[in-house]
């Protein structure tokens, strides 16, 4: 099976890639036999079924690490994946050649991995602030960066639709491979730290939210 790998974030949370080789027909019979996905499959684009059957096959491979109860992957109202055992949090993304996963049993968790492309560069006008393309420059690897980055922080909040120019922001970090991101909305703030690294010529971008008391809410009228 081509589990590139797994990494271990801290003793709470792992993150797993997974190379997409296997026909549909294999991914099936690696998930669970508890698992039944073929409603859920059924809406997906033709040509995205494999990575999105990839993306799950290791889900369940990470809950492995964590725990053998047979625990089935659900959505809430929002299109957030998570497990009935609420103190599991997961986030999924993937591409035609790659998925990765990150899964916490402690820590609300986002992530995020994107092939490097012209893409990006091409839409930077709908999700870059003219503050983060002093920080971008048109290059097509940072500017790739920033759109990954903003995707884990929209992932990692989950609540409600954000516009990604105006609810999202990122800028650099003191330390390496490190971006400070901020949710902001009309009764959240909160500022959120992204690790960022290459893999396989992707960008992947990930947070763990270990502070969960860093927030300003105040009630709406």
């Amino acid at each position: 099976m081509p589990l590139l790998h797994i990494k271990t974030i801290d003793q709470h949370t792992k993150i797993g890639f997974w190379n997409l080789a296997e026909p549909l027909e294999a991914l099936h019979q690696a998930l669970p036999p508890h698992v039944t996905v073929e409603e859920r499959l059924a809406q997906v684009h033709h040509k995205r079924q494999r990575e999105w059957l990839a993306s799950r096959v290791l889900v369940y491979r990470l809950l492995e690490e964590f725990t053998p109860l047979p625990l089935q992957l659900l959505r809430n109202q929002y299109g957030k994946p998570y497990f009935p055992d609420s103190r599991f949090h997961v986030s999924i993304s993937h591409s035609p050649e790659l998925a990765a996963v990150i899964l916490s049993d402690k820590y609300e968790v986002g992530i995020d991995i994107e092939l490097v492309s012209p893409k990006a560069l091409r839409v930077q006008e709908k999700f870059l602030t003219d503050e983060e393309k002093t920080y971008t420059l048109a290059d097509e690897q940072r500017t790739c960066l920033y759109w990954s980055a903003k995707e884990t922080l929209y992932k990692l909040y989950s609540r409600k639709r954000l516009v990604f120019k105006e609810n999202l922001s990122v800028a650099p970090a003191e330390e390496p491979n490190v971006l400070q991101g901020r949710v902001q909305t009309e009764n959240f703030s909160k500022l959120y730290r992204i690790y960022h690294d290459i893999l396989h010529e992707h960008i992947l971008t990930y947070c763990v939210d270990k502070d969960p008391k860093q927030v300003k809410q105040t009630q709406t009228p």
